[in-house]
């Protein structure tokens, strides 16, 4: 049976308030479990789209944890009767849960990213943690007719858990569309994370981070995110407006 997780609703999500550490126990258990479980890193550009998007809603209500990837959304929890302890953003567990598979001995396989992001950032991983099982890896640039023999090698390899790198909210409909067949105990769409493993793009300094402010080094290095990053003065104003409603704690 699975464990009560403490969540709020943030314009309809709900989101765990779990801290890193909880949370990765909590993956930890979701994994011996062996049932299929979704992993959910979820910021406001994620909450915007789903307010658009009633199938991407629905995917955020099925998932089994969604973490409070972004300041703006640990500053909702604020308005909410529990308020999440901290960040849990999507780089930092996926580093956190590699570290777990190779302790515990779970085994891995990586979706996603360019091919040659893929192959480097397998050679780096496999580098930093040596014991970990990597069952295998596809890269993400596959066609419809790719997808089902993608999903027989992660059957046929029986890895413990999946990481898949397609993009929001991509990464999450694949998820949802494939996690019941692959016989998986634990999927989690990991965005960029392979292209950070990999040294394609940096991650911001500890400095930018302790201040709240990697959005605005992303935006830096990436200019052409300032679409994306409109998501982020939207959700605070729908955050506001709705405060009275906006949160309840529920258990899941």
């Amino acid at each position: 049976m699975k464990e009560i997780i403490p969540t709020v609703r943030i314009l309809d999500v709900p989101f765990s308030v779990m801290d890193m550490d909880e949370t990765v126990k909590c993956c930890e258990d979701l994994i011996r479990s062996q049932e299929p479980n979704h992993i959910i890193t979820a910021n406001p550009e994620i909450v915007m789209m789903a307010l658009k998007d009633p199938k991407l809603m629905k995917i955020l209500h099925n998932a089994d944890v969604v973490t409070c990837d972004g300041t703006g959304i640990v500053w909702a929890t604020k308005f909410t009767d529990f308020s999440a302890k901290e960040r849990v953003a999507g780089f930092d567990l996926t580093l956190r849960l590699l570290s777990l598979c190779e302790d515990k001995g779970f085994s891995v396989y990586f979706l996603g990213a360019k091919p040659e992001i893929m192959e480097s950032a397998v050679k780096q991983i496999t580098e930093r943690w040596p014991q970990l099982e990597v069952k295998g890896y596809h890269h993400g640039y596959f066609r419809v007719g790719d997808e089902q023999r993608i999903c027989q090698d992660i059957i046929d390899k029986k890895p413990s858990v999946l990481f898949v790198a397609l993009g929001a909210p991509r990464q999450e409909y694949w998820i949802a569309e494939h996690l019941s067949e692959l016989g998986i105990s634990l999927a989690i769409g990991v965005g960029g994370s392979f292209d950070v493993l990999a040294g394609k793009v940096k991650r911001a300094p500890i400095m930018w981070q302790k201040l709240h402010l990697e959005w605005l080094y992303r935006l830096l290095l990436q200019p052409s995110r300032w679409r994306r990053m409109l998501a982020i003065p939207k959700f605070i104003y729908c955050v506001l407006r709705n405060q009275k409603t906006a949160g309840n704690f529920v258990k899941k």
